[in-house]
């Protein structure tokens, strides 16, 4: 039955029982006596049984109201955390339903529901793991000729150990100019209002590996790397796994210039710039190793008088110690 159908039912109904009351009030003849004039209780009866049934009620509400305050009391907090953990479970539905490809079907999720696809996953794959995208590059030189590349697309399953959601929120809103990840927040030119940016943020914390996964993988990543490219030391091979996406031109879309040599978002590595900006003297080495571990912090310094920019990520959670260490000595001799 249609909601039309049930107005319609329901205005029938009110009209027949107006019109019922109507006609019976249209046969009284004598008019009812005034509320004024009717006798009422005596005053003997008003405050003897009749009070002290009234008297009693209010007392036994009193007590049910006085038992329910501390009831309420104790069960608020889970209450809101329930609360709480709906609208967090809600929003991770819908930044799934974002993420997701246009074909993809998602369990618990309406065929045709108006929440509309980003389709990362085309370029970060399904899972998050990582993947490719297909990119367009602008010629370096005037009059050059533009060319198609497909651009390795970093995994997101792990982003959270790497960027702060602080960082992946401002990531998402104000994309990764240079690269296929475009803006998808306002305020960076896209679409999306502050909410669906959170629904995604949320769906990401909700694939995160675990560090101790992440390490792993890291680990099988260099061996495999190492295989590929005999004679490589660790701290190259680890460098051109994590850093070289930032600080090596055209690493991204496999045409890499020279290591180190600078990106669209890591600076030059190269003439002993690392050593200038984390001195020896100074215990430049340990500071240089708790940057990589830690990243940059907007605006807040780091070593020589730095200034991070928040684009340096973190890998204490991804890479083991003596890792970070090698890489660090890798740096410093470039």
């Amino acid at each position: 039955m249609s909601l039309r159908t049930i107005l319609f039912l329901v205005n029938g109904v009110a009209l027949v029982v107006f019109v019922a009351v109507a006609v019976l009030a249209s046969r009284k003849t004598t008019p009812p006596e005034p509320s004024n004039l009717t006798e009422y209780y005596s005053d003997q009866v008003m405050e003897g049984p009749k009070l002290e049934r009234y008297l009693g009620a209010a007392v036994l509400f009193s007590a049910v109201l006085a038992a329910s305050l501390p009831a309420y009391w104790l069960l608020e907090p889970d209450r809101q955390e329930r609360m709480n953990g709906d609208f967090d479970d809600d929003s991770m539905l819908r930044g799934k339903q974002r993420f997701a490809s246009a074909e993809a079907e998602i369990e618990g999720v309406d065929a045709h529901s108006q929440i509309a696809r980003l389709e990362c996953a085309n370029c970060h794959g399904a899972d998050g793991s990582g993947g490719s995208a297909s990119f367009v590059l602008a010629p370096d030189e005037p009059g050059g000729l533009t060319r198609t590349v497909n651009w390795a697309a970093p995994s997101l399953d792990d982003v959270l150990l790497r960027f702060s959601p602080e960082e992946v929120t401002q990531i998402i809103v104000y994309g990764r100019p240079g690269t296929p990840m475009p803006a998808w927040g306002i305020a960076g030119g896209g679409a999306l209002p502050e909410q669906p940016v959170q629904d995604l943020v949320n769906y990401l914390k909700s694939i995160q590996i675990t560090p101790e996964e992440a390490k792993k993988r890291s680990t099988e990543r260099l061996k495999t790397f190492q295989e590929k490219n005999p004679g490589v030391s660790e701290g190259e091979a680890l460098f051109n796994i994590n850093c070289a996406r930032c600080h090596t031109k055209g690493w991204s879309y496999g045409d890499p210039k020279e290591t180190g040599g600078g990106g669209a978002f890591g600076p030059n590595l190269l003439g002993g710039v690392t050593l200038r900006q984390f001195p020896a003297l100074a215990g430049g080495v340990q500071k240089h190793i708790d940057f990589v571990t830690t990243g940059s912090e907007f605006q807040k310094q780091y070593g020589n008088l730095g200034i991070g920019s928040g684009r340096m990520p973190g890998f204490g959670s991804i890479l083991s110690a003596e890792q970070i260490s090698k890489i660090v000595i890798y740096e410093r001799g470039l």
